[in-house]
């Protein structure tokens, strides 16, 4: 009886959410369309829709009863009520002759503790914790500290002003970029999800990698970094695809370990996979003041170099334990791929938006139009179906399941873009910390300090310092806290704006899969039910080689398209043969399994080809074609293949 009076009355509040939800993706697919509101509007009405939501789902969703879970709903009417505050008095709020009432200053106080509460439940401790220890070095810090640590001297009112009551912080511009380029693109995602667009990338994926050694492990690798293109978050990728690979991977006869970090480690990658890469990339082209399609493009080769890691790294352990391939039976046909029915969905709104995109129209713009031509399709296709086959009856049928998907993807867009919201409102806190009482310069001092100067020393500590920030936050968050701190400092020893910057993006995506705290790897263990370090350990061995591809970024720059065709070419071949080296003597296997002497060679191959001099690429050229050649004419008879477990179950019969 208990649970069925629970139920009763939770379902209100369930139809409001989705209500409430669905109207805030359609506010975002609107205004993306037809143009943004005035600047203070378009935000507070972004921020004060996400914040209210957060509170909301949490108490539709809390198993709990009594105070603990009502009392979030009136955190969910204030949390509402503080945004749509600035919309209502955004004249006054705007007017800077005009001081701040107490009613604002205690909706300020309320809303920086809304964001502070609502990241919290959204993304973990850290980040809102670091954001109190900020607010609280920026207001006592005058009193309590003294020396060159000491911050300048702030009052209430500044304080509010700063963080509320302006386009400064929690409505500046993180929360711009949030609502005009990040929140269409999270959407989108959404709907192909929904609208099962995205079940093609399946298919594609075991008909392009099912027939290699490790094939099985190849397909999650390659989905997932057709997956991320669409999603933009390592969790949500290891979430989705990690129930359908991991179990494929296990009956293939990969361990549990290894196959779930396989799909941590692939789906990290899927942050940097253009056209659509993490939120973070949107948010670097507008520090840059650049096109986002430069970033797109500077990225094309550090995200195939990612999943050629993968890609070899799995392989050479197929061929080291000998797991077959899958059949030609097992592969799905070209015309399933291609059926028009539900391919079209898929690939006309990514072509469409990666031709925009090309043509530098904004995001937003390609975005929305991307939106729009996925719903059309979908609309249009369906109804030529029913009438193709003969059976009109079945239409209302058709689009009522339409319909649903629909509404399903609107509400998973807008609960994602709720806290996408409050993770951009609580990081601008981080920052207008860092700037405002100069402690992000002095921590920048440091780190010069510690490295002495050294390019290789700051590169390094720099990493570190992303990776540590990307401990329980997502990479947007870690990103942008460490960007803020490092990327002057790169910058400053003659590093190109847009070099420093995907350097410190690639090492906050390396977050996701570094222990100890590292939230891929938790939630691939976690679907492969088996122990965390067991997976971690799996997914770092795998991942040698991906932490030494970002500082080809800065010794190679033609690996992000900088130079001539011929500089391009160059670096991006001794990249190429760089990785393999790195990735193969990690795994202990090349043309054959690999010796401890053949192992430790090439490494030292592979490190010479680091250094941007004549010599070393020579050296390392044929340190490592040694090794390869001498494994080709010692290696023994293969053995028979593992086929035993081969064949039983593949992608196209779980999608």
């Amino acid at each position: 009886m208990e649970d069925r009076v629970h139920s009763t009355k939770q379902g209100p509040f369930s139809i409001v959410t989705a209500i409430i939800l669905i109207g805030y993706a359609l506010f975002e697919i609107l205004t993306s369309f037809f143009g943004m509101l005035e600047p203070l509007i378009q935000r507070s009405l972004f921020l004060g829709l996400g914040l209210g939501s957060v509170f909301l789902v949490g108490f539709v969703e809390s198993g709990q009863n009594g105070w603990r879970r009502w009392y979030l709903l009136p955190l969910a009417a204030i949390g509402f009520y503080v945004g749509f505050h600035i919309t209502w008095h955004n004249e006054r709020i705007s007017n800077f002759m005009i001081d701040i009432t107490a009613t604002d200053k205690v909706l300020g106080l309320l809303a920086i503790a809304l964001v502070l509460d609502a990241a919290r439940r959204s993304i973990g401790i850290f980040l809102p914790a670091l954001a109190i220890l900020g607010l609280a070095y920026y207001y006592f810090g005058n009193a309590w500290i003294s020396g060159p640590w000491q911050p300048p001297r702030v009052s209430l009112i500044t304080m509010i002003e700063t963080y509320y009551a302006s386009t400064e912080t929690i409505f500046g511009y993180m929360i711009d970029l949030g609502t005009r380029v990040i929140a269409i693109f999270i959407i989108l995602g959404a709907l192909m999800l929904s609208t099962g667009a995205t079940d093609i990338f399946v298919k594609l994926a075991t008909r392009i990698a099912g027939r290699s050694y490790g094939g099985q492990a190849k397909i999650c690798t390659a989905s997932s970094a057709l997956f991320g293109t669409v999603t933009g978050s390592a969790v949500a990728n290891v979430m989705a695809m990690g129930q359908v690979t991991i179990p494929t991977m296990r009956r293939a006869g990969y361990s549990g370990g290894y196959a779930a970090a396989v799909e941590a480690v692939a789906s990290a990658g899927g942050q940097i996979m253009p056209p659509i890469m993490g939120a973070g990339a949107f948010i670097m082209a507008e520090i840059l003041g650049i096109p986002y399609s430069q970033v797109v493009v500077a990225a094309i080769f550090p995200a195939f170099f990612f999943f050629m890691t993968v890609w070899l790294s799995v392989g050479f352990y197929a061929r080291r334990r000998n797991i077959a391939p899958l059949t030609k039976e097992e592969l799905p046909a070209w015309s399933e791929i291609f059926d028009p029915y539900t391919s079209l969905p898929l690939y006309l709104p990514l072509g469409a938006m990666i031709a925009l995109l090309s043509m530098n129209y904004t995001p937003t713009f390609a975005g929305a139009i991307a939106v729009g031509l996925l719903l059309v399709s979908q609309l249009a296709l369906r109804i030529i179906k029913v009438f193709s086959e003969g059976q009109p009856k079945e239409l209302g049928q058709s689009l009522m399941e339409l319909l649903r998907q629909v509404l399903t993807g609107l509400y998973n867009g807008g609960r994602a873009v709720a806290m996408i919201a409050v993770l951009l409102a609580c990081a601008a806190i981080v920052v207008k910390v860092l700037l405002t009482t100069g402690i992000g310069v002095k921590v920048a001092g440091i780190i010069l300090s510690v490295s002495m100067g050294s390019l290789i020393a700051v590169l390094v500590l720099t990493a570190i310092l992303a990776i540590l920030l990307g401990m329980d936050v997502p990479t947007t968050a870690s990103y942008i806290l460490a960007s803020a701190v490092a990327a002057p400092i790169l910058v400053g020893l003659g590093i190109v704006d847009l070099h420093a910057h995907l350097f410190i993006f690639y090492f906050a995506i390396m977050s996701a899969i570094t222990p100890p705290v590292c939230a891929s790897v938790f939630a691939a263990a976690s679907i492969a039910n088996v122990n965390f370090w067991r997976v971690a350990s799996h997914a770092v061995i795998m991942a040698v080689g991906l932490y030494l591809i970002p500082f080809m970024f800065i010794f190679r720059p033609g690996v992000l398209m900088e130079g001539t065709t011929f500089d391009i070419a160059t670096d991006v071949v001794i990249t190429g043969i760089a990785i393999l080296a790195i990735t193969a003597a990690s795994s202990g296997f090349l043309t054959r399994t690999l010796n401890p002497v053949m192992r430790v060679a090439l490494y030292i191959g592979a490190a010479l080809l680091f250094v941007t001099t004549g010599w070393s690429d020579v050296v390392g050229f044929s340190i490592i074609g040694a090794v390869a050649v001498w494994g080709h004419f010692t290696r023994s008879p293969p053995a028979p293949l593992n086929v035993a477990n081969a064949g039983k179950q593949v992608f196209r019969d779980n999608s």
